[in-house]
């Protein structure tokens, strides 16, 4: 197998980073708006509220499976990178999150719309300030690097099967998942990503059987 050809999970989880950046940056900006004009437009906010969800489940899930399946695989492989530091900042990132998910109940429960959007303004307010820097770290001292190292390609698909099974057991749900993932990412970037996915999901799944329940989710989401 061919360097071009062979797997590298590096690579994708810097652009899975890029799905949770554009996540982050957008929910951000957009409860800044909602707590400018005093409130969730109508039009926006089941589907808000579904971007915001599947955000910070996309996010636990992916630090859950870093501290429990890639840090423990990649550290004698890879000991100079900082795991201890990359773990305590997913504690932060935790906590940002429980005040997330706080926010998006009190919201659903129909709480006082301002105080909730401040709680999710400030556990999104906890993960932004750490989150450039951290994923620099992972990116360039961890992922970067995964495509030198000597791993069998076999090896190589068989801890990428065992690190996505293991993410998907706290990400979800997955009609929510898959366009959140696709859609966050560029055009070139997201023909990249769906490459990695059985075509029911891409041609059947998404587009079609699951679209009524992430569809208000599009004002969101890149075309």
């Amino acid at each position: 197998m061919s360097s071009e050809n062979r797997p590298n999970i590096g690579e994708e989880y810097i652009r899975f980073h890029r799905v949770m950046t554009r996540g982050l940056a957008v929910s951000i900006r957009n409860i800044n708006e909602f707590l400018k004009i005093g409130t969730i437009e109508t039009s926006y906010r089941e589907g808000f509220l579904k971007y915001a969800g599947i955000f910070s489940s996309v996010s636990n899930g992916h630090h859950l499976v870093e501290d429990e399946k890639i840090f423990p695989y990649f550290m004698d492989k890879l000991p100079e990178v900082p795991y201890q530091r990359l773990i305590s900042e997913h504690n932060i990132f935790k906590s940002g999150l429980q005040e997330i998910n706080s926010g998006l109940d009190s919201l659903k429960a129909e709480n006082d719309e301002m105080k909730s959007l401040q709680l999710l303004k400030s556990g999104l307010g906890k993960i932004d300030q750490k989150w450039h820097q951290h994923i620099q770290i992972e990116n360039t001292q961890l992922y970067g690097r995964v495509g030198s190292l000597k791993i069998d390609p076999e090896e190589m698909m068989r801890i990428q099967k065992e690190f996505i099974e293991f993410f998907q057991e706290y990400a979800g749900p997955e009609y929510l998942l898959g366009p959140f993932v696709l859609y966050n990412l560029s055009p070139e970037d997201r023909a990249i990503a769906a490459q990695g996915l059985p075509e029911i999901v891409t041609k059947q799944l998404i587009p079609i059987e699951w679209k009524d329940k992430w569809a208000p989710m599009q004002p969101f989401l890149l075309e």
